[in-house]
C-alpha cells in the first residue's frame, strides 16, 4: 500500500489499480440512476430527508467536494468515473439509519467497472479466531470505529475516479461532487482500511503498545473486539485505544463491556447496567449479553403452513453460529438437507408430505434456542493449570468433533466449558463407521489445532478422546 501521512496524522493512501485506460464513459448512466433515485425518493419523504442529511453531512465533514466542471466528458482528456448510488434504509438501526452505497460495479461505455480495474487486497481476518481469543478475556468489551472508511483519505490524483452527481430537488441541476476518502461500495476499500489500520498499529507501537496488539489481531472491519485478564489492564488498554486511533483522526463509539467499572470510564455506551432486562447487542452477529456475560441465540423465523425447498435454505442460512455452539441443532438441519437433494427437489417445490413433518417439528423447536445461555468467559478464576478435552464421534448420518476448555483452581475443584464443535454429513455413498470414526478424530485433532492457535493461553494438557479402538490403532 502506497501511503502517506498529513500533517493532522491522517492517512493518504492510493488505490491499488490495473489498467484505468480501459474505463469508459460512466456519467450518462450516473444522471439516469439519479433520475430513478429521485422518483423514489419523491414517493419517501421520510427517506428523502435521511438521504439529504447524509450528503450534508458528507460535504459538512470534508469528506466530498464540489467539482466546477466545465467540458463534455467524452472530449475529456482525463480519465474519471462517476460513482451511482442508493440508500439502504434500516428503520431498526439504533444510529445510521439509512446508509447510502456507491456502486463501484456498474459498468461503463466500454464494458467495464471501476471494480473491474481495482486490485482488491486480501483481508485477512477470521471471526473463529477473534470470538475464540474474546472469550479468554476476564474483562471483555467491544468498540467500533466511527466512520472507520471516511477517516482515510484517497490521493487527491485519484479523486476523478470517484465522482458522484447529486441534487437538492426535481427541477434542480445535478451537481458534480468527488469523493475524497475510501469509499464503501469500491472493491478495495476493505482491504484499504484493514491496511491502514495495521499501518498505524506498526506506526504507534512504541507509544501504545497494548493498543497495537489489539488493533493487529482483535479487529474485524471497523469492530474491535477485545479484553484483559483485570481491570486496571483493560482501562488501560481502552485509554491507548483511543489515543492511538485520534492520532489518525479516527474515534470509538458505541462501547460494550460485561464490566460496570470499565464501561464507565468510555463516553459512548451502547449499554448501561440499569437493568437486567437489557436485550443482547450483536457481536460480530454473535448475540452477547454483557450484563450476564453470556451468548445467547435469537431466533426469528415465521411458522407457515407448508415449506418449499428455498425456504427450508433460507432457516438454515439464519442459523448463525460460527463458534459452533449450537453444533447438533445444525447438524439436523443439515442431515434433513441432504434428504432434499435426494429427493431431487427443486427450490420452489413444497415438500413431500412423507417428510414435511420432520421439517415443521424441527423449526417449532428451534424457540427452546432461546432459553440457551453460554458463558462467554471460558476460564476461570485462580486457576493452576489449563486442558483442553475433545471428544470425536460418528454415526451413519454424521461425524462431528467438540472441544472443551477444562480449568483447575488451587483447591482442586475443575469447570469445564464448551469452546467450539464441527459437524460433516455422511457422504451419500455409503462409508463404513470406522472410516467415519477416523475422519471424526481427524477433524478433532484441526479443530483442537486451531483453537490451541487462537486460545493465546498455557496449556497443561490437551486430552482427545473417541471410543473406535480401530481409529486409535
Amino acid at each position: 500500500m502506497n501511503y502517506t501521512r498529513n500533517e493532522a496524522g491522517r492517512y493518504v493512501v492510493q488505490m491499488p489499480v490495473k489498467d484505468i485506460q480501459g474505463l469508459g464513459h460512466s456519467k450518462g448512466l450516473a444522471m439516469k440512476r439519479l433520475d430513478q433515485l429521485w422518483r423514489r425518493l419523491s414517493k419517501d419523504k421520510q427517506m428523502e430527508n435521511l438521504y439529504r442529511e447524509f450528503m450534508q453531512q458528507y460535504l459538512d465533514l470534508g469528506h466530498m467536494e464540489k467539482v466546477e466542471e466545465h467540458f463534455d466528458e467524452t472530449t475529456a482528456n482525463n480519465i474519471c468515473y462517476y460513482l451511482p448510488h442508493h440508500g439502504v434504509f434500516g428503520p431498526d438501526k439504533t444510529t445510521t439509519k439509512l446508509r447510502v452505497v456507491f456502486n463501484g460495479s456498474a459498468s461503463t461505455t466500454s464494458g467495464l467497472s471501476l471494480n473491474d480495474l481495482l486490485l482488491k487486497g486480501e483481508v485477512k481476518e477470521g471471526i473463529f479466531e477473534i470470538m475464540t481469543r474474546f472469550r479468554t478475556h476476564k474483562y471483555a468489551f467491544t468498540t467500533d470505529i466511527r466512520m472507520m472508511f471516511r477517516q482515510i483519505l484517497i490521493d487527491p490524483a485519484q479523486r476523478d475516479l470517484l465522482k458522484i452527481m447529486w441534487k437538492t430537488g426535481d427541477n434542480e441541476e445535478p451537481v458534480v461532487y468527488r469523493l475524497k476518502t475510501a469509499t464503501y461500495g469500491t472493491a478495495n476499500a476493505p482491504f484499504l482500511a484493514i491496511r491502514t489500520l495495521k499501518q498505524l498499529a506498526m506506526d504507534e507501537a512504541s507509544r501504545f503498545h497494548l493498543a497495537s496488539k489489539v488493533a493487529l489481531q482483535d479487529v474485524y472491519m471497523d469492530d474491535v473486539v477485545s479484553g484483559a485478564q483485570n481491570l486496571d489492564t483493560a482501562r488501560q488498554l481502552q485509554c491507548q485505544l483511543q489515543n492511538m486511533l485520534e492520532t489518525c483522526g479516527m474515534k470509538l463509539h458505541k462501547w460494550n463491556s460485561n464490566s460496570k467499572e470499565l464501561l464507565n470510564s468510555s463516553t459512548d455506551q451502547e449499554h448501561s447496567f440499569s437493568t437486567n432486562t437489557e436485550s443482547a447487542i450483536k457481536t460480530l452477529g454473535i448475540s452477547w449479553k454483557p450484563t450476564g456475560d453470556y451468548f445467547m441465540f435469537k431466533v426469528s423465523i415465521p411458522s407457515v403452513a407448508s415449506y418449499t425447498k428455498r425456504d427450508v435454505l433460507s432457516v438454515i442460512a439464519r442459523l448463525y453460529d460460527p463458534l459452533g455452539l449450537i453444533g447438533p441443532v445444525i447438524s439436523k438441519a443439515k442431515i434433513f438437507v441432504q434428504k432434499l437433494w435426494l429427493r431431487k427437489l427443486n427450490r420452489e417445490e413444497f415438500l413431500p408430505n412423507a417428510i414435511a413433518p420432520e421439517w415443521l417439528n424441527f423449526v417449532s423447536s428451534l424457540k427452546v434456542l432461546e432459553e440457551l445461555k453460554i458463558d462467554r468467559y471460558i476460564l476461570t478464576d485462580s486457576y493452576v493449570k489449563l486442558m483442553l478435552l475433545g471428544y470425536a464421534d460418528a454415526s451413519e448420518l454424521a461425524y462431528g468433533a467438540v472441544v472443551y476448555m477444562h480449568s483447575v483452581k488451587e483447591d482442586g475443584t475443575t469447570t469445564t466449558k464448551l469452546i467450539s464443535s464441527i459437524s460433516r454429513v455422511a457422504p451419500i455413498k455409503v462409508i463404513s463407521i470406522p472410516r467415519l470414526e477416523l475422519s471424526a478424530c481427524l477433524m478433532l485433532a484441526q479443530l483442537v489445532e486451531k483453537v490451541r492457535l487462537f486460545l493465546q493461553v498455557h496449556l497443561a494438557k490437551v486430552i482427545l478422546h473417541t471410543d473406535s479402538t480401530i481409529a486409535i490403532a
